[in-house]
């Protein structure tokens, strides 16, 4: 208070040595105590005006400091976030890791709008400082001229929070597309393999087989046009699935057969190296047939035919 006062002395002072004794004294009032003491406490409340004024510019100066390094975490959050897709990877970001960059993006939003009413504020202060004082009118000056850059700042700010929440939009986007191909390729690849090891076999006599056009009579001589003696049994050309069992040859090691007391001759090209039939019973089976190794059983035909003998 002692210092206020000396300096409104020391300015009334200056006022004297630069103005008429006359205008002067018409100046100041019969009261000069009353006149001083006005005048300290017009100064008093501009001193807490401009000291108030300075601490929120500067906790608004922190803040978008602070908003400013969180933009740069959120980018590099964003970086991580995008989708990658090659042979060897998985999409590379969960659900949850975008909707965490999404909501830091929301919350520094909140952030920015906070900032801008904090602006507004001290600008509305300042206009209602503005008086005839020309020293607080530079410092006032000063002040908007901080205002002014801060302002920029947010705008800034606003830009780069927008850039990043149309990214991360397109991002999720794309991530979709992608998951629902995926979906698709999986689905595709799933019915490729699904096919592939599906096979076909039918186990029946002679003369059911020979009737439904599953095999047929290769070779032999007839003997007084009745008999038909040496033939070989062999597959038909044209095998319908639709008269087979189909089975996953990946689920199925044994096939059973329809009769346990007979003998079953495959008479298609599997490698019966792979199978419970001994070299030497030519491709004759009983009971049941087991395969120890289908890839390798199934790699000639995916149709298997036994006849009963």
């Amino acid at each position: 208070m002692k210092r206020l006062l000396a300096g409104v002395v020391a300015l009334t002072a200056m006022a004297c040595n630069s103005a008429p004794r006359g205008q002067l004294v018409q100046s100041i009032p019969t009261d000069s105590t009353e006149f001083f003491r006005t005048q300290v406490q017009q100064l008093t409340t501009v001193s807490a005006a401009k000291d108030s004024l300075f601490r929120d510019l500067a906790e608004t100066t922190k803040l978008l400091a602070d908003i400013n390094t969180e933009l740069a975490t959120v980018g590099s959050r964003k970086a991580a976030v995008e989708p990658v897709v090659s042979p060897e990877s998985q999409l590379a970001a969960s659900p949850s890791e975008r909707a965490l960059v999404l909501k830091k993006v929301k919350d520094l939003t909140a952030r920015v709008k906070s900032s801008e009413s904090r602006l507004a504020a001290s600008q509305r202060r300042i206009k209602s400082l503005t008086g005839d004082n020309d020293s607080l009118k530079v410092v006032l000056a000063d002040f908007q001229t901080t205002i002014d850059g801060l302002r920029a700042m947010v705008d800034g700010q606003k830009t780069t929070i927008a850039t990043l929440e149309s990214e991360l939009n397109t991002s999720k986007a794309t991530i979709t597309t992608l998951t629902q191909e995926k979906t698709v390729l999986q689905d595709t690849v799933s019915a490729l393999t699904t096919r592939e090891n599906t096979v076909y076999y039918i186990a029946g006599s002679k003369r059911e087989l020979l009737d439904r056009g599953i095999i047929k009579e290769v070779g032999g001589t007839r003997f007084l046009l009745v008999t038909r003696t040496g033939e070989t049994l062999k597959p038909a050309d044209n095998l319908e699935p639709s008269a087979f069992t189909a089975i996953d040859r990946r689920q199925t090691a044994e096939i059973p057969l329809p009769r346990a007391d007979k003998q079953y001759k495959i008479v298609t090209n599997q490698n019966i190296a792979f199978a419970n039939v001994a070299a030497e019973s030519k491709g004759k089976v009983r009971g049941s047939l087991q395969i120890t190794n289908p890839e390798s059983f199934w790699t000639n035909s995916k149709f298997l035919i036994l006849v009963e003998n």
